[in-house]
């Protein structure tokens, strides 16, 4: 018989399903900081609040005054950006930008664009081969994550840039 204990733990790890190893160490780090300054019992919405912080501070570059860019997913070679128009806030067509990882400048998230970015770099083999079959804005269906990061993630990326 499981206890109380092992079936959170169970319906905890249940998220987990498809994840990697390392993105699920990850995220055991993002709870464990954000727990160490709760209060006990934990509240929700007292981490609620606090990712919402952490997410303003951090992940969203204003754009002018017609909206900003929020950080989306990031790999060792990229950052992936969604913009929001404070005009047209619904308005999903083509909103996702990118950069990357030593460089701020952002570019649309195009085909076009990222061949262009690895075209002379050791993963250009690597890109051309993906985007045969795939469009970059392809996410998997289990993790929800863009295929291009996933792939990326593969790639040590400690090889000439």
């Amino acid at each position: 018989m499981l206890t109380y204990q092992d079936e959170i733990l169970q319906k905890v790890l249940k998220q987990f399903d498809g994840l990697t190893k390392i993105d699920a160490y990850d995220l055991l780090q993002k709870v464990e900081v954000l727990l160490q300054g709760q209060k006990s019992p934990i509240e929700y919405q007292c981490i609620k609040n606090e990712l919402s912080k952490q997410f303003f501070n951090k992940e969203m570059i204003a754009i002018g005054k017609s909206g900003y860019c929020y950080l989306m997913d990031y790999c060792h070679f990229i950052k992936i950006y969604e913009f929001r128009s404070v005009f047209f806030p619904f308005t999903t067509r083509n909103n996702l930008f990118y950069t990357l990882s030593q460089d701020y400048k952002m570019k649309r998230l195009t085909n076009k664009n990222i061949i262009e970015t690895f075209e002379n770099t050791h993963l250009r083999y690597v890109i051309d081969y993906f985007l045969k079959d795939n469009r970059v804005h392809k996410k998997n269906s289990k993790t929800n994550r863009l295929l291009l990061l996933e792939l990326l993630d593969q790639v040590d990326p400690k090889k000439e840039f």
